[in-house]
């Protein structure tokens, strides 16, 4: 198999610098690219780094609508068997973890297997740690998987098949140059008795390669904007004089007292220069960043005030683009966390489950406008669609809460069947005691005497 641990060590090896490049400008460490060696002698040597970090804005804007809340399955063993697993093993921060991920390298790992303890763990794995290898013929059924890891004395390679897995070391901290430096590990291989690759691939689109370029352009203007605003923002005076203005003072109330001219030469003259006017900077830099939204597809609201009060319609319709991006998103991820899920059933020991029985449950990928939303449930309803369809389809609610609020209306209809015979009982004593007041009785007058 040691051709499988040279491709294995070529594409680890290749993922290091363009993906470290990535997560930096995620992260906004964005180096200051200049366009010429002139302008990189002129502010290479300032001691300070400015920079506007539009590449976060962009990941953040998708990802915090993709947010996934966990399985739903209709055999209710299974059901409860995922959601305990979804909480036990904190799934929902590997989900954010491994999608921020895809977004910003065009793909996320979450590995799941048996621990030391014999019990399961599933975690979030760093794109440039792992990768998957699909068959040429058939680009959906992966071949195997590799990751490697350095533990503070060791390199380690392992490679995952769905029969066996192998295990490879190179001692010493020195990254390997080469896949020959990796040896079999002391036990080299162990079987895989679930027959399943347990490297799970999330492969988005990336965020950020059609932007790095942008972004360059933005941190270059901001970083003149910033040297301009040192140097030439800031009015300079000037005064031609024949004595030494040394003692002269630019503050508020001072008089400056300077000598006139001899008559034969430069006569004295005070003066200053224009400022550098930074507006052109900001609207360079707005224009970049327009470029940046509508390449992204995100809502421009994001970058700048969009001025005013926007309607719930109006947002709707401004962040369309931006949702149907994260929608595209859903679609891709949810048959890799079907089988995430199925084969975490496995893992647990509750049987084989087809992935296709376990529904993905995500939170709505629209803003939310309570008021229209409840309009729209409303409406649903009152033409036959029914309420829990609603919840589920449109609204991401999870088997577990339908059932929650399913309970909670047949407790409140119990309470109020147990309340209604006590409010009838407390109106008859009511309807009694008025009845029997005798200011109510006719035949009598005010000092309850008969006619």
């Amino acid at each position: 198999m040691n051709d499988d641990l040279k491709r294995a060590f070529t594409a680890l090896n290749g993922k290091l610098l363009p993906y470290n490049k990535l997560f930096s400008y995620a992260d906004g460490n964005q180096p200051i690219v200049y366009s010429t060696e002139r302008l990189r002698e002129a502010f290479g040597n300032i001691n300070a780094h400015f920079s506007q970090n539009w590449c976060s804005v962009v990941i953040n804007a998708a990802l915090d609508r993709l947010t996934i809340k966990g399985f739903d399955a209709k055999n209710a063993v299974v059901n409860k068997t995922l959601d305990d697993l979804w909480a036990r093993l904190n799934l929902g921060i590997d989900s954010y973890e491994a999608h921020k991920d895809s977004l910003i390298t065009k793909e996320g790992y979450i590995i799941a297997w048996k621990d030391d303890d014999n019990g399961i763990s599933a975690y979030h794995n760093d794109p440039r740690m792992v990768h998957v290898f699909y068959k040429p013929e058939q680009p959906k059924e992966k071949q195997f998987a590799a990751k490697w890891w350095f533990d503070g004395a060791v390199w380690h390679m392992t490679l995952y098949y769905p029969d066996h897995l192998e295990y490879y070391v190179k001692r010493g901290e020195t990254q390997p140059s080469a896949y020959s430096a990796f040896q079999p590990a002391k036990v080299p291989t162990a079987p895989n008795p679930f027959g399943v690759i347990p490297v799970f691939h999330f492969r988005g689109v990336g965020e950020l390669e059609n932007i790095v370029t942008l972004q360059d352009a933005v941190n270059k203007l901001f970083a003149d904007m910033m040297v301009a605003a040192e140097y030439g923002a800031f009015k300079q005076r000037w005064i031609i004089a024949h004595d030494d203005t040394s003692a002269l003072k630019n503050a508020p109330n001072e008089i400056w007292e300077i000598p006139a001219g001899d008559g034969t030469g430069q006569d004295a003259s005070v003066g200053q220069f224009d400022a550098t006017p930074l507006d052109n900077y900001l609207k360079a830099i707005n224009e970049i960043a327009n470029s940046i939204a509508i390449i992204s597809r995100t809502p421009k609201h994001y970058f700048y005030s969009a001025g005013g009060q926007l309607s719930g319609e109006a947002l709707l319709a401004m962040e369309a683009p931006l949702t149907k991006k994260v929608d595209t998103y859903q679609e891709r991820f949810t048959p890799v966390w079907r089988e995430l899920g199925a084969f975490l059933v496995k893992l647990s020991g509750s049987g084989d489950i087809d992935p296709n029985e376990i529904t993905v449950t995500w939170k709505p990928s629209e803003s939310i406008q309570p008021y229209t939303e409840a309009q729209t449930r409303q409406l649903a309803v009152a033409s036959g669609i029914p309420l829990v369809t609603q919840l589920k389809r449109n609204e991401g609610w999870t088997e577990s809460e339908i059932k929650a609020m399913q309970k909670d209306a047949a407790d409140e209809k119990k309470a109020n069947a147990a309340l209604a015979p006590i409010l009838l009982d407390e109106a008859r004593a009511k309807t009694a005691s008025d009845n029997s007041n005798p200011l109510d009785n006719p035949g009598d007058n005010q000092n309850g005497l008969s006619e």
